[in-house]
């Protein structure tokens, strides 16, 4: 999946919302997502937020756990005054996921 810097930083953010919040890794999968994703560009590129779109190598179960920790941040958004906001953003995201990787967002 080839993606923006951008993007890598906001999957990245799902990613540590899920670590915060505590929720079950036993099979390392969302460390060695992470890991991928900081790993495709250097911290300078890190630092500025700009770099050019890289290819991070993604497997459906990784998009799905994606899906899952975006629909776990609207469900923990619903009372603040952002939650359309939180929700526009998950289905944008999971629009491009589902074009990855189709049908995604059916199961």
């Amino acid at each position: 999946m080839t993606l923006p810097i951008e993007g890598a930083a906001a999957l990245r953010q799902i990613l540590g919302i899920l670590t915060d919040h505590e929720i079950e890794d036993s099979n390392g999968r969302l460390d060695a997502l992470d890991q991928r994703l900081s790993l495709a560009w250097n911290s300078e590129e890190w630092a500025s937020m700009t770099a050019t779109e890289r290819g991070i190598p993604m497997s459906r179960l990784d998009a799905q756990l994606l899906v899952s920790g975006l629909r776990f941040t609207e469900m923990m958004s619903t009372h603040l005054p952002f939650f359309d906001q939180v929700c526009v953003v998950s289905d944008w995201i999971v629009a491009e996921l589902n074009e990855a990787f189709p049908g995604l967002s059916d199961s």
